[in-house]
């Protein structure tokens, strides 16, 4: 008799068989909510990277007496907007250049060989404003450690590439010095400080400098007084997170200081373009692809 006392009480209730059966029934609907939830972000993500988003800046100077645009561009990592970059060089054409940037990485290391694109892109922005193309780390890994022809195709399609080098242009009245610093703060010493030193002191024209690594403002050329410096690298941080900023980038860790925007850092103005896309496996979220655009004037 006691065993079938303890029999009945293990015996669930009807109530509690009820439970269990519309636990069984949410569990799968959960499961559809939260994946469907990652997919539409997912679809989110993707179609913002495709959207190109145009950031406008003002910088005044006494040193220019006509109004100058500057579109910069940077970080393409072989991406594509349209079918041969069509989009891209669309909106480009629209914002009427006086002077495009580029500030570097426009390949992949990995694929040192794989550059058409960035070739027929360049050609194609030098019809609607001279060009000046500026290293990063990407173009110049791929010429010390895969010899690489990127920095001669360039060259011979037309473009002012500046490797550690000035050019001097006249827009108008105004007399400016394009300067190209390709080093990043562990090379700068060795490689680029004497150079830079007698750009930067050898006249009093608008001193215009690209150089890909914002890190060069934290610790290496940041008592310059440089009118205008253009940088990429960051991504804008790639993950950017509301009231935060950027997540992560190289050679900054996280959370950065320098991923994006316009920055008075000492003496000199600096504008950081988010880039246009990306080089390792982490995502771009929160990070439409950018180009910069810089209005200078003297009021």
């Amino acid at each position: 008799m006691a065993d079938n006392e303890q029999t009945e009480n293990l015996e669930p209730r009807p109530e509690e068989i009820k439970v269990k059966k519309k636990r069984g029934k949410k569990l799968p609907i959960i499961l559809v909510i939260i994946l469907a939830v990652l997919a539409l972000c997912t679809v989110g993500v993707m179609h913002q990277n495709t959207q190109l988003e145009k950031t406008f800046y003002q910088v005044k100077s006494t040193k220019v007496i006509d109004n100058i645009r500057v579109v910069c561009i940077a970080d393409m990592h072989l991406k594509e907007f349209g079918e041969d970059n069509a989009d891209l060089i669309y909106e480009i054409e629209k914002l009427s250049p006086d002077i495009i940037a580029i500030a570097g990485d426009m390949n992949m290391e990995s694929e040192p060989d794989n550059y058409d694109c960035v070739i027929s892109l360049c050609k194609k922005l030098n019809e609607i404003a001279p060009v000046y193309y500026s290293l990063g780390n990407h173009e110049f890994d791929a010429l010390l450690f895969s010899d690489s022809d990127i920095y001669d195709d360039i060259k011979d399609a037309g473009i002012s590439i500046l490797n550690n080098e000035t050019e001097t242009i006249t827009i108008g009245s105004t007399t400016i010095d394009i300067i190209g610093l390709s080093q990043g703060p562990s090379t700068y010493e060795e490689y680029g400080a004497s150079f830079f030193e007698k750009a930067m002191s050898a006249d009093d024209n608008f001193k215009l400098v690209l150089t890909h690594y914002p890190e060069n403002f934290l610790g290496v050329i940041e008592d310059y007084e440089i009118d205008l410096a253009l940088s990429g690298h960051a991504h804008g941080g790639l993950v950017r997170l509301p009231w935060i900023g950027g997540l992560y980038a190289a050679d900054q860790g996280f959370f950065p200081e320098l991923t994006e925007g316009y920055h008075e850092i000492g003496n000199s103005k600096v504008v950081i373009t988010r880039g246009l896309w990306k080089s390792g496996k982490m995502p771009r979220i929160n990070n439409k692809p950018e180009i910069a655009v810089v209005d200078i004037s003297w009021y």
